[in-house]
């Protein structure tokens, strides 16, 4: 990045956003720190405003409706090639990112993303996601085994983090000890989703290290395949057609990404809000069968991604206004699922909500979440556990916010087990 980029992105950027959040601009005050503790107001403030055009150059949207439509059609794309002034990234000789296609299956278009997808989710079954059910199972158990209920622990410490990482790297062959770095790699590459993120430094050279252990791990298991998820990767072909080396690495890592920190926050964010319905909390205990409709009301109510954007390839007409080509829309999901025209009184938690499936927490359209059937898997498990185990459980401290918009969840969320 040059003096003038760095200026531009430090200085100039965050200056402008604020000029636009005190002017009242929707978009901007949705950058503002102070959004990342509660954007909810924002959201519903925005979604009263229709489809809104920031002085920013962006639009907005927090309506179930528009956004439901943005995300189906294919004429809206993730792929930032459709962003004017796009430039890819440029890494120097050696660096293993140089390696990496372009775009992931997230920002990429068909038919690229069409062939990547169908080969990846030949390997990536329900059949398969459902197997892990008793592994996954005994993983909850015996970490929190290891908690200590009565003196108190943090959730997000004890099962939030430790649970769906090492699914993940189960799935993908990554050894034990190798675990601990991945939580690390994984957690700093994920705050690049967020718009002005701190830490660049940090996670630009988390983005490499994990770069390369991937890079090699694939080169391992195509010398020695065993039964993982990545070995199958490597092994698949249809029709002559197999993923190449580049994107095998840029696949496990959007994996490991999405695959985690989505199912961290939902563990997270999901305990909070029950904690603060104690009836809510006691019934799920006793009635298991409630918990798989509870956690689809949980993504609705708390989100773990908050927004994405849809660049328009053409002109596109979205509820009589026109999105210009080239320009591009915020989908402000977390304000979709609170939408009162779909859900009745929506900022309230109610864990038997009849159409709380109609949230868009694992988006919709060629990138709905690959890995919606795991992460559903991973919170239904941690949240029966939880609710059997402490009918008790509460608070032992105020949980602390991640500070980022686009992933919303704790740092931490400390609990004991009330005794009594």
């Amino acid at each position: 990045m040059s003096v003038k980029e760095q200026v531009m992105h430090r200085v100039v950027e965050p200056a402008v956003v604020r000029f636009y959040g005190w002017r009242g601009d929707s978009v901007a005050r949705l950058l503002r720190p102070a959004a990342k503790a509660d954007p909810y107001p924002l959201y519903a403030d925005l979604r009263r405003r229709g489809l809104d055009r920031s002085s920013l150059g962006i639009w907005a949207t927090a309506s179930h409706g528009a956004a439901a439509s943005i995300l189906r059609d294919p004429r809206f794309s993730s792929a930032p090639v459709h962003q004017p002034g796009y430039r890819p990234p440029a890494y120097p000789d050696g660096d293993p990112r140089a390696e990496l296609p372009a775009t992931d299956l997230l920002t990429m278009d068909p038919p690229d993303h069409t062939r990547i997808r169908r080969l990846v989710s030949s390997a990536f079954t329900r059949k398969a996601i459902a197997d892990l059910e008793p592994w996954i199972r005994d993983l909850t158990g015996r970490l929190l085994d290891e908690a200590d209920a009565a003196a108190g622990f943090d959730l997000i410490d004890a099962l939030a983090f430790p649970l769906p990482i090492a699914v993940i790297c189960h799935l993908l062959g990554v050894p034990a000890q190798d675990q601990a770095s991945f939580r690390v790699w994984g957690h700093d590459v994920a705050a690049t989703l967020d718009p002005q993120s701190a830490a660049e430094s940090q996670s630009r050279a988390s983005e490499l290290a994990l770069t390369a252990y991937l890079r090699d791990l694939v080169g391992k298991r195509r010398a020695d395949p065993d039964g993982s998820l990545l070995s199958a990767l490597i092994a698949v072909e249809e029709q002559g057609d197999r993923l190449s080396p580049g994107e095998l690495v840029s696949t496990a890592l959007l994996l490991l990404i999405a695959g985690f920190e989505t199912t961290v926050n939902l563990i997270g964010n999901g305990t909070v809000a029950l904690l603060g319905e104690r009836q809510d909390w006691q019934r799920l205990g006793e009635e298991p069968s409630l918990v798989p409709a509870a956690v689809e009301e949980l993504l609705r109510y708390d989100s773990p991604v908050q927004m994405t954007s849809r660049t328009a390839t053409e002109d596109v007409d979205v509820g009589g206004v026109m999105i210009p080509a080239g320009e591009s829309v915020i989908v402000a999901i977390g304000g979709a699922n609170r939408d009162p025209g779909v859900f009745e009184q929506p900022d309230r938690l109610r864990i038997d909500r009849p159409n709380a499936s109609r949230h868009l927490a694992f988006s919709l359209g060629i990138h709905h979440c690959l890995g919606a059937a795991l992460a559903r898997l991973e919170g239904r498990i941690a949240v029966e556990e939880l609710t059997r185990r402490y009918p008790g459980l509460e608070l032992a401290g105020t949980p602390v916010r991640r500070r980022l918009l686009v992933l919303r969840g704790f740092e931490s969320v400390p609990v004991r087990a009330k005794l009594g």
